[in-house]
C-alpha cells in the first residue's frame, strides 16, 4: 500500500468477497474475487460511498479534493513514545501506593516485558512506577489507527439512518433501456438489445447526471453482460443518453437533471409552481463499432457449425 491512503470508514474492504463492478461511473470494471477493492467516501455525507478497483482508487488518490492521511507505523509510535518520555521533565512525582506481600500474589504480578534497545535512562528509586503503567502511559494504541475511527460510531447511526430512511417526497420513474448505435434509427433514437428494459420507482427528483448514470450503468449493464455471455464487452465505452439523445457525461455535475421539468404551475394563470411526479427515459448505448464486433462474433460459431 501506498504512503497515503484514502479516509475510509472500513479497513476490511481491501480485497472483494465476490466478483463485482467498479463503482466509478466511467469506469465499470469487473473487480473478480480476492481482487484489490476500494471503499471511498463522498464529499457530502447524506450520500453513501463506492468501491472501486485499483486504477480508479489511484486516480481519486492525484486529485486535489480528495482528503489523505499519513500511515501511522509502529516505528512512528514507538519514536513518538520516546521522545515524550525522554524531552519532557517530571515535575511531580508519581504518588506512592502500599501494598503488603500477602496481598500480592503470584498471578498477580505482571508479566515481564521485553525492552527495545534505546538510550539508557535512569529513575531515581522514589519515583519508581509499576510496569505495567508506565506501559499504559508510553502506547498510544494499536498501529494502523488513527483519530478518523473514533467517528465510527457516529457515522454509523448516520448510515443507519440513510437505509431506513422513507423515500423522498418528489420522486421520479425512470424506464432504463439497453440500446446500440446504427441501423434504421429514428429521431436519434438506437436500435434496442433485445428485451432489455427495466423500470425504477420512487428515486428522487432532485437527482443529478452522474447519479442517473449510476443507476443506469447499475440496472442495464449486468443484464448486457448476460445477454452477451462470453464476448468481451468494453463498458468504458458505454454511455448514458436520455430521450432527446442528450450524453449525460456531458453534463454539469452537481445540477438537477430532471427536477425543472417537474415543477408546473399550480392553477391556470397562476405564476406559483408546484411538483408533479413525471417519468423519463434512459438508455445505456453500445457504440456501433463495438456493436458491430458483437455480431461477428455471435456470427463465427455458426460459420462454423
Amino acid at each position: 500500500m501506498s504512503q497515503f491512503e484514502l479516509i475510509s470508514q472500513f479497513t476490511e474492504d481491501a480485497y472483494a468477497t465476490e466478483d463485482c463492478l467498479c463503482k466509478h461511473p466511467t469506469c465499470r470494471l469487473k473487480i473478480a474475487k480476492g481482487a484489490p477493492c476500494f471503499y471511498v467516501a463522498t464529499i457530502e455525507p447524506e450520500k453513501p460511498g463506492r468501491h472501486v478497483c485499483g486504477p480508479c482508487y489511484a486516480c481519486y488518490q492525484t486529485k486535489v479534493a480528495t482528503s489523505v492521511r499519513s500511515v501511522i507505523t509502529v516505528g512512528t509510535l514507538r519514536s513518538v513514545s520516546c521522545h515524550t518520555t525522554t524531552d519532557q521533565p517530571m515535575i511531580n512525582p508519581p504518588h506512592v501506593v502500599a501494598f503488603s506481600q500477602a496481598h500480592i500474589g503470584q498471578s498477580m504480578r505482571p508479566p515481564p516485558a521485553t525492552h527495545s534497545a534505546g538510550p539508557a535512562i535512569t529513575v531515581l528509586s522514589s519515583w519508581d512506577q509499576p510496569q505495567d503503567i508506565t506501559h499504559a502511559h508510553c502506547s498510544s494504541g494499536p498501529s494502523g489507527y488513527s483519530e478518523n475511527h473514533a467517528n465510527y460510531g457516529a457515522q454509523r447511526k448516520c448510515w443507519a439512518k440513510l437505509a431506513y430512511a422513507l423515500p423522498p417526497m418528489d420522486t421520479i420513474t425512470l424506464e432504463i433501456l439497453a440500446v446500440h448505435e446504427g441501423g434504421a434509427r429514428k429521431k436519434g433514437h438506437g436500435v434496442p438489445i433485445g428485451n432489455i428494459c427495466e423500470g425504477k420507482k420512487d428515486v428522487d427528483a432532485r437527482i443529478d447526471a452522474p447519479g442517473l448514470m449510476e443507476i443506469a450503468f447499475d440496472t442495464i449493464i449486468p443484464k448486457i453482460l448476460m445477454f452477451g455471455a462470453g464476448f468481451p464487452w468494453r463498458i468504458k465505452e458505454f454511455v448514458v443518453r436520455d430521450a432527446m439523445w442528450v450524453d449525460l457525461s456531458t453534463h454539469a455535475a452537481a445540477l438537477l437533471y430532471f427536477f425543472s421539468q417537474c415543477m408546473i404551475t399550480s392553477k391556470k394563470g397562476s405564476k406559483g409552481l408546484t411538483f408533479k411526479t413525471k417519468q423519463f427515459a434512459l438508455m445505456v448505448v453500445v457504440p456501433e463499432a463495438q456493436w458491430n464486433e458483437y455480431e461477428e462474433w455471435v456470427e463465427k460459431p455458426e460459420e462454423v457449425c
